[in-house]
């Protein structure tokens, strides 16, 4: 065992030491190049507004000043900042390696295999891993993950709601963590959950609410008065009527993004919100109807319950991406915890297969995207139908993507799923 553990180690130190050399190389291009980056031009004024003694109004929750002054702490010249702002997106990464080392050692799967699909998912999204900083809710929330699966609630629901009040994506998954206590009728749990939730969430507001109450839920309002943005679903497919000839639109710069207006545009924002919020909850209805038959079809193992708990996780945040009136590149990086833990889990081969390489044509598409309608196109105005339908593409897959993970979970609960080892039996249920 010891010497299985020091392979383990060495290999995290061989792949910690291939994303170092390129945050290396990526950080040697933008200081040679001049390209402008997010975390100077959008993170640094903030961090320095907030060192002048005011609260930053953020499109962001509020703990995301955590991670946007802690660098300007040590540091203040704009490249330095960046700099450090990796350096801090490294440790994050490396947590979540050892994380996902940890799961698939708990589910008897290949710990090697498992962080190196994490590290090539996080490689491909390297340059909004390091210009953004979608990297630490991501990994908070997989720690919360670890936590719920290995029993330790109370840790769950304090990292989740860290999380969600870094991004707020995160509180989307709240009810999945709650859905299994209900189920089983654990209501101290559930109050438990629920309560820890709430207090951590409160009294990381509250001093910021004490300080300004009109800077802290700036955040609320900024995202409800967002109109379309260019790289949602519903604007790819507005795009492609508008390639078709049957409506017209125009692309304007805004609340940080380049949206989408015009007639149907601004016909369909305002109901994009609310079918975001209907896709979460047939989800979560969903997972309670697959609990529900995989008990009462005699399924209701710890292979299965983590099966449906992973499948339940990846479709909320992707309800969440895919049919909200906003979805920015960096998203993508919300989703490879969760892809890995499919991986980690009981599902056949095939099924692993097929979700890997969606996600990875996803990935692929966005920074296809990326490059087409920003890097040569420049954005705003310049964005051409050919890239729009890089985003129509991109969004497509994720679709895809939603409703094979629905058929792989639903199926997982109508046959008994391919297992490397029989289950330890200190594994019990959530």
């Amino acid at each position: 065992m010891r010497v299985m553990d020091n392979g383990i180690r060495r290999y995290q130190l061989i792949l910690g030491a291939m994303f170092a050399v390129a945050i290396a190389i990526y950080l040697s291009v933008v200081h040679l190049t001049g390209i402008e980056s997010e975390v100077v031009n959008g993170y640094l004024p903030y961090a320095d507004e907030l060192m002048n003694g005011s609260i930053p109004k953020m499109e962001y929750p509020p703990f995301a000043l955590a991670f946007i002054v802690l660098p300007r702490l040590f540091v203040s010249a704009p490249f330095a900042y960046e700099a450090a702002f990796a350096v801090m997106a490294f440790v994050f990464f490396m947590i979540g390696l050892l994380v996902v080392a940890k799961l698939a050692k708990r589910y008897y799967q290949n710990q090697h295999f498992a962080m190196l699909v994490y590290t090539a998912l996080m490689l491909l999204m390297l340059p909004f891993v390091l210009d953004r900083y979608d990297i630490f809710p991501a990994i908070l929330t997989l720690l919360s993950f670890y936590c719920l699966v290995t029993k330790k609630y109370t840790w769950a629901f304090v990292l989740l709601s860290i999380a969600a009040m870094t991004k707020l994506y995160p509180a989307m998954l709240f009810p999945i963590y709650l859905i299994p206590f209900i189920f089983n009728r654990d209501w101290s749990n559930v109050m438990k959950g629920a309560g820890m939730f709430v207090a951590t969430a409160f009294l990381i507001v509250l001093p910021f609410f004490l300080l300004d109450s009109d800077a802290v839920f700036h955040f609320l309002s900024y995202h409800m008065d967002r109109p379309m943005q260019i790289e949602s679903t519903a604007a790819s497919f507005v795009a492609l009527l508008s390639l078709l000839g049957l409506t017209n639109y125009d692309v304007v710069f805004s609340f940080g993004s380049d949206n989408m207006v015009g007639p149907l545009p601004d016909a369909v924002a305002p109901f994009l919100t609310p079918l975001m919020l209907t896709a979460s909850v047939a989800v979560y209805a969903l997972y309670a109807y697959w609990l529900s038959k995989s008990r009462e079809g005699g399924l209701d193992s710890e292979n299965n319950r983590m099966v449906l708990l992973g499948g339940a996780a990846v479709l909320t945040i992707l309800a969440f991406i895919v049919f909200g009136k906003v979805l920015s590149s960096q998203y993508i990086i919300w989703i490879i915890p969760f892809v890995v833990f499919m991986m980690m889990t009981s599902i056949d081969h095939t099924s692993k297969k097929y979700i890997l390489m969606l996600s990875i044509a996803a990935i692929a598409l966005t920074q296809l995207n990326f490059a087409v309608n920003l890097g040569i196109s420049g954005g705003g105005a310049g964005i051409t139908d050919a890239g729009m339908m890089i985003v129509l593409a991109r969004n497509l897959v994720l679709i895809v993507l939603f409703a094979y993970i629905v058929k792989t979970c639903t199926e997982s609960i109508r046959k008994r799923p391919w297992r490397s080892k029989p289950a330890d039996e200190r594994y019990q249920k959530i």
